[in-house]
C-alpha cells in the first residue's frame, strides 16, 4: 500500500516571493500533501535566492529543504531556462527518513570541507540509509572565473564517511551561463560557499542512471605536463595545438567556444580498443583556453600526468538517444516499486539554446519519466553520481534519480 503523497510546482512570474508561493502552493496541492517531510526547490538566477526561500518555507513547513539557484529548470511539463524558473518537490511519508547537514569553507578548501560534510553525513546515516544527495555551490570566484573542484569535494566526503556507505549523487549550483554566482538551500539558509547533503533512509529504494553525449574524435594521447586542473602538453606538445590539429585550427573563435566542441575524456573499460561503451568514459569540459602558452583548463583536477585521455566531440543526436535509452531503462528497473519523484540532473550545456540541438533533451525525461511520476530537475555546473567503483565529477552529462516506496 502507497503511504507516500509527494507532488511538483512550477512558476515562472518575475517577484521571488511569488514565485515561491505558487511553486510551493502547486506542489503541495498536486501531492495532497499538507506539510512536507522533505522539499527539493531550485530558482532561476534572476529570483531573489533569500525571499524565494523564505516563501517556500512559508508554504512547505519547516522540515528538511535543499535546492539552490539553477540555470533553469525541469517539471512534468516544463522545461526552461529563462531565469525566473521556480520548481518545487515536496514528499510527505512517515516510513522514510530525510536528514541533512550543511558546511562551509568551499572556498579555502574543497578536500577538508568535504571531509567535515562527510564526517557529519556519517553521523546522521543509519543502518538502512539508501542514498546521498549532495549539492553545493560551483562558483569559487567569478571574475577572473574560477570553480570549486567537485573531485575534490567528493573526495574529502567518501574520506569523511569512511566505512561503507550509501551512493552520493548530486550536482553543483549556478544560476546562469555566465557563471556569475550560486546559492545552496539548506533548511531555512541560502548560502554561497557551501555543501548540503541529505541521508535518505528507511522504507525506499534509489535507482540512479547517466546519461551521456560525447564520441571519441581522436585516438589516445598521454597527458605529459598538468597542474591541477590546466592540461598544458598532450604529447609533449602544447595540449590546445594538439587539440586544434584534430578539430581545425580557428573552429573555436574564442575560449567559451571550445566547450562546445569538445571534451577530454579517458576510457575506464577494460580494453581501450574494444567497441564503443559510452558508460565507461569520464569526460571533462575544457573551461578555458589558453592561445599564449597553449594549455586548457578543465572543470575538474583528476587527471593526472600519464593519463590517457581522447579528444572527445560532443554530439547532440548521441544526447538525445543517450537520454531516451537511459530512462526507458530506469523507469523499467522500478516497474515493480512505486516511484514517487524523479530528480534529474542536467549539464546546463545540454539545453538546446546552448547546445544547438535541435530537440530539448529535457522533453526526452519528461516524456518517458514525468508521464508517470512527479518529476523535478535543473540544469547544473557539474554532475555527481557513481561511476566505475566511486561517486565521480561528471561533466555533460545528465543524472536521474529515482525514489521508490518499497
Amino acid at each position: 500500500m502507497k503511504t507516500v503523497k509527494s507532488g511538483v510546482g512550477y512558476s515562472d512570474t518575475t517577484d521571488s516571493l511569488q514565485a515561491g508561493r505558487i511553486a510551493a502552493e502547486k506542489a503541495m496541492a498536486d501531492g495532497s500533501v499538507t506539510e512536507s517531510d522533505f522539499t527539493v526547490a531550485f530558482c532561476g538566477g534572476n529570483h531573489d535566492p533569500i525571499n524565494f526561500l523564505k516563501s517556500v518555507r512559508e508554504v512547505v513547513g519547516d522540515r528538511v529543504l535543499i535546492g539552490g539557484t539553477a540555470v533553469g529548470v525541469i517539471t512534468n511539463e516544463k522545461a526552461s531556462y529563462g531565469g525566473y524558473e521556480a520548481g518545487v518537490a515536496v514528499v510527505s511519508s512517515n516510513s522514510i527518513s530525510f536528514n541533512a547537514v550543511s558546511v562551509g569553507g568551499l572556498k579555502e578548501n574543497e578536500e577538508q570541507a568535504g571531509e567535515e560534510l562527510g564526517s557529519m553525513l556519517a553521523k546522521a546515516s543509519p543502518e538502512d540509509a539508501q542514498a546521498i544527495l549532495l549539492f553545493y555551490d560551483s562558483v569559487k570566484n567569478a571574475n577572473p572565473l574560477s570553480v570549486n573542484l567537485a573531485s575534490q569535494l567528493i573526495r574529502g566526503v567518501e574520506r569523511g564517511l569512511s566505512a561503507s556507505h550509501a551512493p552520493v549523487l548530486g550536482g553543483g549550483m549556478i544560476k546562469d551561463y555566465q557563471w556569475s554566482g550560486s546559492h545552496v538551500f539548506a533548511n531555512d539558509r541560502a548560502m554561497t560557499q557551501h555543501a548540503v547533503g541529505v541521508v535518505i533512509s528507511g522504507n525506499c529504494s534509489v535507482h540512479h542512471a547517466i546519461s551521456h553525449g560525447c564520441e571519441p574524435a581522436s585516438d589516445y594521447h598521454t597527458i605529459t605536463k598538468i597542474d591541477g586542473p590546466i592540461v598544458r602538453e598532450l604529447d609533449g606538445r602544447p595540449a590546445l595545438d594538439v587539440i586544434e590539429d584534430i578539430i581545425g585550427v580557428g573552429a573555436a573563435k574564442d575560449w567559451q567556444q571550445y566547450s562546445l566542441l569538445v571534451t577530454l575524456g579517458a576510457n575506464y573499460g577494460t580494453d581501450p580498443y574494444g567497441d564503443f561503451d559510452e558508460n565507461e568514459y569520464v569526460n571533462r569540459l575544457i573551461a578555458a583556453a589558453n592561445p599564449d602558452d597553449g594549455s586548457v583548463v578543465l572543470f575538474e583536477s583528476d587527471f593526472g600526468p600519464g593519463e590517457k585521455v581522447q579528444i572527445m566531440r560532443r554530439s547532440n543526436e548521441h544526447m538525445l538517444a543517450s537520454a531516451k535509452a537511459m530512462s526507458s531503462d530506469i523507469m523499467e528497473k522500478t516497474s515493480g516499486s512505486n516511484p514517487f519523484l524523479a530528480l534529474y540532473i542536467d549539464c546546463a550545456g545540454r539545453t538546446s539554446g546552448f547546445s544547438g540541438a535541435g530537440a530539448e533533451e529535457g522533453a526526452i525525461i519528461q516524456e518517458t519519466v514525468g508521464s508517470h511520476i512527479p518529476l523535478l530537475g535543473f540544469y547544473s555546473g557539474v554532475e555527481i553520481a557513481p561511476f566505475l567503483g566511486g561517486s565521480r565529477a561528471l561533466d555533460w552529462t545528465g543524472v536521474l534519480i529515482i525514489l521508490s516506496e518499497e
